[in-house]
């Protein structure tokens, strides 16, 4: 008796769960899926074409997979040990073969440590390098009165780690560019030790050492006098974390420390998409008020504009054109000058409402020098092409 009672309490719970999920998915759905970091599924408004084509039970099944109570927790119990289980089978392979590449169901693995993108082909890349070249030095003619420079920072689809074989992807580019040489330069990675120095096991993103390397570059580039900033400390976090390479191949059991340099930022005001703010959240993962870690929360995530005021005067004014990986440097750029304002194109219309025009923005804003920075992806989508 006792056990068909606990049984039915246990049906019944179920049931309930199920229930509030419904309930939830169709009157009080939420909005995030936090796990996934992405916007949740939502119920598709019912119509008799959408019922049809079957569009409408598609959209009620991936809401609910989002809405039901639990699912985002079991999803993650499912990934982690899936994974865990992944990462047993592997990690032998590898340490017996430390400079190949292991391919797994959705990434590859290299050395044992780090996952990877697959390399690129020059080939494949030509056209779009071509027409990005060619964009920004119409761009380049038609504002004579700017300083242009560009910094490309290569990465592991640059390059082969196992044979050291380069993709020249960077020499095409710059070949094609109708700027000085010491108007460009990159951050470059010739072997597995500059990437595995420079870059996260688990994440796309140079890390804390990379991301310094490309500031001291980038501040040579700009001609800047000024003695770069230098770390007060060096910090690794109490949370380890695992990087958008990690979370995008459901392969959370890979993980990584999260280590940063902290630094003194002179005084300076910051403007996020049009509000006075801040940017990123080094100071709080510092003294412990946050944690989980990711590359964007600690930076600073991928915004329309941001602005940074210093006070000052006679230092000029700078605008970095780029993508996700000039948030880690963004304000020790920004201490260097009186203003310097960072844009995101992918961003920019969706954050400010209009369209972004660079001769109106360089003059709106008494711009000096542009710098326009970024890795192989971001000079091969259209979003990175400006009017010219």
């Amino acid at each position: 008796m006792a056990k068909k009672l606990l049984n039915t309490l246990f049906l019944a719970g179920i049931l309930l769960v199920l229930l509030a999920g419904l309930v939830r998915t169709v009157c009080f759905p939420k909005q995030i899926n936090t796990y996934e970091n992405r916007y949740a599924n939502q119920v598709e408004s019912f119509s008799p074409g959408a019922y049809l084509d079957g569009s409408f039970q598609d959209s009620v099944d991936k809401a609910l997979s989002d809405q039901v109570l639990f699912s985002s927790y079991c999803k993650k119990l499912y990934r982690l040990g899936m994974s865990g289980l992944q990462k047993a089978l592997v990690l032998p392979i590898a340490a017996a073969h430390p400079n190949r590449y292991i391919n797994l169901p959705s990434s590859q693995l290299f050395n044992g440590t780090h996952l990877t993108f697959y390399t690129r082909t020059l080939s494949a890349m030509t056209e779009n390098l071509s027409t990005t070249a060619d964009n920004y030095n119409h761009l380049f003619a038609a504002l004579p009165d700017v300083d242009f420079y560009l910094y490309f920072i290569e990465k592991d689809t640059d390059i082969n780690l196992a044979t050291g074989e380069k993709v020249l992807a960077y020499e095409y580019f710059r070949d094609q560019l109708d700027l000085p040489d010491d108007r460009i330069a990159r951050l470059q990675v010739d072997s597995f030790e500059d990437f595995s120095r420079w870059f996260y096991r688990t994440d796309h993103h140079w890390n804390y050492a990379g991301s310094y390397e490309g500031y001291q570059q980038v501040l040579a580039l700009l001609g800047v006098e000024e003695e770069p900033l230098v770390p007060v400390e060096t910090v690794t976090l109490s949370q380890s974390f695992s990087g958008s390479k990690a979370t995008s191949a459901a392969l959370p059991a890979f993980s990584e420390s999260f280590t940063a340099y902290r630094f003194d930022y002179p005084p300076m005001s910051v403007t996020v998409n049009g509000y006075p703010g801040d940017y990123g959240n080094q100071d709080a993962f510092f003294r412990g008020e946050m944690s989980r870690p990711t590359y964007g929360s600690f930076y600073g995530g991928d915004m329309g504009e941001v602005i940074f005021d210093t006070g000052s005067e006679g230092r000029g004014n700078l605008l970095v054109i780029g993508e996700s990986y000039d948030n880690a440097i963004l304000k020790l750029l920004a201490s260097h000058f009186d203003r310097t304002c960072s844009v995101d194109l992918r961003y920019y219309k969706n954050y400010m409402g209009k369209d972004f025009s660079l001769s109106d923005y360089v003059a709106k804003h008494g711009i000096d020098k542009v710098l326009i920075i970024g890795n192989i992806d971001c000079f091969l989508i259209p979003e990175f092409r400006m009017e010219g």
